[in-house]
């Protein structure tokens, strides 16, 4: 066979025209360029002279061998003008300026052009055969991919650089021009990766790009960033440009790096987030999975990874993350057994210690059986002699209710320095916070009131939830809000200016943005954790994630299901009976019953009937308000 093709090459005889390579120029381009410039209406009959059957003049990349003749060269000349091979890579890639692509990120079949380019240097570059290729870079519009006459895709097979296969010229009447900054900046990486040039660090530095982590990217991986940035685009219609909002997407992700990363993660993977898994890389499982265990260059993604362990800790704040994604710091949520090896002691007694309030954390039951906790930043505690204090009565020192007390703690505001063990709140603590709460006001004379006044008591009876009660109640505690005077020696007694109260609730309620707290919602429904997740599941309530503060309820859908429904024990209650009995009623007067398997009581079941039905159960209209006040 070898004696065959040594006799066929020398029965070919060069072309008239044997132009070289231009430096960057594709291989399938510069057939094209050389069929054209011979006066061939398509490179498929230039590669039939070579020698080349169909099969082999339609494949990506014609044998350099059977190539060689035509320009009186050898291939190994041809190679060393820098054009493409067969990859020394086993599998589906494609050589491309002398790397190894994986096919699914190449268009070499059908590859888009810059007429600009074409026009300025005669030639098309390797650029055009990345699937991802959708923009030029230098001249800043969007490629041509199709023929506006025939509207087909462009092919190699066709009669010249700027000449479709149908015969009409490749046209661009209106460019479309790419205005987008990062875009522009990433397509500018991927096109010098590619032809193996200096990146633009200033451009990088403008849009806020990870300028380190991008010079230490292979153009393979940050491909397969571009392609898994475009599997999540869900959203997409059928006929949209799939590869230029992967690019848009990726582009803005790694703008402004890290916040637009966290914004991204926020807005698309969030609302998903598997919250029946406690740490990160479970409840974040499709991203993970994509991002760090399906890519081979794991230390040119530690980059990437580092920010969405930052995302974990500082934003999303509802899983644990694992020591071997990040070591255990202040502040950052984990598991139960996680703390209480950090803390020295066995996980019975640190949970213990959390039921009575010995160590301040914040809760996040993710449902009956995990839970994460978060150490407060906080002062050392301190063993002290002093009273220990139930909710009630820490309460009651402070001149506050309950339920504001218990969201207070439970929202992390309440600081606890001294402790004692088997105690929930040290008197101590309360007194430091009472003081704080006083801002040094000494009751000795009323203070006069008008209409522009409001005291700290008539606040606390505001109809707010009592999560925005805590924040406002930790931001007088912290002397952002000012009192006026006081009409008694106790906090509830504090007069503060009615304007300035109202603005700064009206702020907290805009941060909230008309949400209410799982807490909350436990509170007032009177559930657990996973009794609300099953609400959620059913589409009963309406969760939504806020940044900074995590997973939330809208409260259009509390408001909605609490005025709407009513809980059978309550119903109960009322009638002097058993739930069983109220069951049985309801099914015997075909009332509808919402039933929700209690796993924190086993064989237990929650159950809710509409409120318009209590009339039917014998419970008067009177009550019936009662309750829905």
């Amino acid at each position: 066979m070898k004696i065959t093709s040594e006799h066929q090459a020398q029965a070919i005889q060069p072309l008239v025209i044997t132009p070289s390579p231009s430096p960057g120029e594709s291989l399938p381009g510069f057939i094209l360029r050389t069929a054209e410039r011979n006066g061939y209406e398509s490179p498929m009959k230039l590669l039939h002279y070579a020698g080349m059957d169909d099969n082999e003049a339609r494949s990506a990349r014609p044998s350099l061998e059977k190539l060689a003749p035509l320009f009186g060269k050898t291939a190994e000349d041809l190679k060393a003008a820098g054009l493409d091979t067969i990859s020394q890579f086993k599998g589906r890639y494609v050589q491309i300026m002398g790397h190894s692509i994986p096919s699914m990120f190449t268009s070499c079949k059908h590859a888009g052009v810059c007429l600009e380019c074409i026009e300025e240097h005669g030639y098309i570059d390797g650029f055009h055969e990345l699937k991802y290729a959708v923009a030029c870079p230098a001249h800043q519009v969007r490629t041509v991919r199709g023929c506006a006459a025939c509207h087909k895709p462009l092919s190699w097979h066709r009669e010249g650089l700027t000449k479709c296969s149908c015969g009409a010229d490749i046209i661009q009447t209106d460019p479309e021009r790419v205005t987008n900054p990062a875009v522009l900046t990433l397509l500018a990486i991927l096109y010098a990766k590619l032809m193996r040039q200096p990146l633009d660090q200033a451009q990088m530095v403008k849009c806020g790009f990870p300028v380190e982590a991008m010079e230490q990217l292979s153009i393979q991986t940050l491909l397969s960033m571009i392609y898994r940035f475009g599997l999540f685009n869900v959203e997409q219609a059928a006929d949209t440009d799939a590869e230029f909002l992967a690019v848009e997407a990726a582009a803005d992700a790694l703008s402004d790096w890290p916040h637009r990363f966290h914004d991204y993660l926020s807005e698309v993977h969030a609302p998903n987030a598997n919250l029946k898994a406690s740490g990160l890389r479970g409840q974040f499982n499709s991203f993970y999975e994509s991002f760090f265990k399906n890519i081979n260059q794991d230390q040119e993604l530690q980059f990437m990874r580092d920010a969405f362990v930052e995302f974990g800790q500082q934003h999303w704040q509802q899983a644990s993350v694992h020591p071997k994604l990040s070591p255990v710091i202040a502040g950052q949520s984990m598991g139960m057994n996680q703390l209480a090896g950090l803390l020295g002691v066995q996980p019975s007694t640190l949970r213990k210690m959390i039921e009575d309030k010995v160590i301040n954390v914040e809760i996040n039951e993710l449902n009956a059986t995990r839970k994460l906790v978060k150490l407060a930043e906080q002062q050392p505690f301190e063993f002290a002699l002093g009273r220990r204090l139930g909710l009630k009565e820490a309460a009651q020192r402070l001149d506050i209710p309950v339920e504001v007390m218990r969201a207070y703690r439970s929202h992390g505001y309440y600081e606890a320095k001294y402790f004692a063990p088997m105690h929930m709140f040290h008197e101590r603590d309360v007194e430091i916070l009472r003081q704080r709460l006083m801002q040094g006001m000494q009751f000795k004379v009323p203070f006069l009131t008008g209409k522009h006044h409001i005291t700290l008591g008539q606040v606390m009876r505001l109809k707010i939830t009592s999560e925005m009660k805590a924040m406002w109640l930790s931001a007088v505690s912290k002397r952002q809000i000012l009192t006026v005077g006081t009409v008694s020696a106790l906090p509830g007694g504090l007069v503060f200016d009615a304007r300035g109260v109202k603005n700064y609730l009206e702020n907290i309620k805009q941060a909230l943005q008309n949400t209410v707290s799982f807490n909350e919602v436990q509170s007032e429904l009177e559930i657990d954790r996973s009794t609300l997740f099953a609400l959620v599941k059913h589409g009963l309530l309406e969760k939504t994630y806020l940044q900074g503060l995590g997973l939330r309820i809208t409260e259009n859908s509390f408001n909605h299901f609490n005025d709407s429904m009513i809980a059978c024990c309550q119903v109960a209650s009322l009638k002097n009976t058993t739930q069983k009995v109220v069951l049985t009623l309801c099914k015997q007067m075909r009332i509808p019953i919402i039933q929700i398997a209690s796993r924190s009581h086993l064989g237990r079941m929650i159950c809710w009937i509409p409120r318009f039905s209590l009339n039917l159960l014998g419970v008067n209209d009177g009550t019936q308000q009662l309750l829905a006040a």
